[in-house]
C-alpha cells in the first residue's frame, strides 16, 4: 500500500480523538499566556490569568497582623475572578443548583457584586462549580504585584479608583461591578479595593506571618475565623490597602463578604 495512503488513513482515526480532547479541555483548566489573559470560567464570570512569581506579603509600617513583611512564592500561575460574583450569577447558581436565593439582598441589580455572603456559602459556590477560593497569599498577590503596590493602582491613594467610604455607590452602598477600569491591579483583577472584601480560604490568625512558609502559604491548619481580604464600601484608605487583612466568623452571612473564584490548572508552573 502506498505510504502516503497509509499516513492518511492513520491521521483519520486520530482526529477524532484529538478533536475530542479539544472539546473536553476547558479554558480554565490549561495556564494562561500572559498576565491579564482573560477567559469565562464555569460559572459564567470572566476569570483573568495571574502568573507564578514571588512577591513581598505584609506591610513594615501597617498593623501587628500584617507583620513581618516577607517574601512569598507564587509557584503556580491561577486563574481568578476579574470582578466578585455578581447578583445575576448569584442567581444562575441557585436556578442551577436548586440553593435557595437569600432573602436579604442589598445589591439593587444583577450587574452589582452578590453582598452578604457567608464562607461557608462561597465554598458551596466555588465547589459547585468546580473552583475554589484563593488563599490569601494569591489575593493579596493579585492585588499588588511583585512591585508590592499599596493599592492594586499604585502607591498612591485615590478615592476615585474605586467605591469607599468617600465615594459610594448611587444607593449609598456598592457600586456595579467593574465600575472603576482605572483601579485596575496589574494582573487584570477590578474592584480589588473598595466595594466589597473577599473570603479567602485561610483560617485567620494574626501571628501567621511570623510562621509562614515561603512558597504557597495557606494559612494555619485550624482557627475560628476565616480570612478576609479587600476594603469595602465604606472603608477608607487604610482599610483599602492591599496588605490589609482581617477575620470573621465562617458563618457570617451579614457582613461585607463577596466570592471571587480562582482556580490552579494542573500542572501549572507559570
Amino acid at each position: 500500500m502506498n505510504r502516503l495512503v497509509v499516513c492518511a488513513a492513520v491521521l483519520a482515526l486520530l482526529l477524532p480523538v484529538t478533536q475530542g480532547l479539544a472539546q473536553t479541555t476547558k479554558p480554565w483548566q490549561t495556564p494562561g499566556t500572559r498576565a491579564g489573559e482573560e477567559i469565562v470560567g464555569p460559572n459564567g464570570a470572566k476569570m483573568v490569568w495571574v502568573p507564578a512569581r514571588e512577591f513581598t506579603m505584609g506591610s513594615v509600617d501597617g498593623p501587628a497582623d500584617e507583620k513581618p513583611a516577607h517574601r512569598v512564592r507564587i509557584s503556580k500561575g491561577f486563574w481568578l475572578g476579574k470582578t466578585a460574583v455578581t447578583l445575576g450569577q448569584w442567581k444562575r447558581y441557585c436556578r442551577e443548583s436548586g440553593v435557595p436565593l437569600k432573602e436579604e439582598i442589598l445589591s439593587p441589580t444583577d450587574d452589582y457584586p452578590m453582598d452578604g455572603l457567608s464562607w461557608v456559602d462561597v465554598r458551596k459556590y466555588c465547589r459547585f462549580y468546580g473552583l475554589a477560593m484563593p488563599t490569601e497569599a494569591q489575593w493579596e498577590y493579585a492585588a499588588r504585584g511583585s512591585e508590592g503596590r499599596t493599592y492594586p493602582w499604585g502607591n498612591w491613594w485615590d478615592k476615585n479608583l474605586c467605591c469607599n467610604d468617600d465615594n459610594v455607590g448611587p444607593d449609598g452602598y456598592t457600586c456595579p461591578a467593574g465600575s472603576y477600569p482605572k483601579g485596575v491591579s496589574w494582573c487584570g483583577a477590578l474592584d480589588m479595593a473598595g466595594n466589597l472584601s473577599t473570603w479567602c480560604a485561610d483560617w485567620y490568625s494574626e501571628t501567621y506571618y511570623a510562621s509562614s512558609p515561603s512558597a504557597d502559604p495557606t494559612g494555619p491548619e485550624k482557627g475560628t475565623e476565616r480570612v478576609e481580604r479587600g476594603g469595602y464600601c465604606w472603608g477608607d484608605a487604610d482599610e483599602c490597602r492591599s496588605a490589609r487583612r482581617f477575620g470573621d466568623d465562617p458563618t457570617n452571612d451579614g457582613g461585607s463578604g463577596s466570592a471571587r473564584p480562582c482556580f490552579t490548572p494542573v500542572g501549572t508552573q507559570g
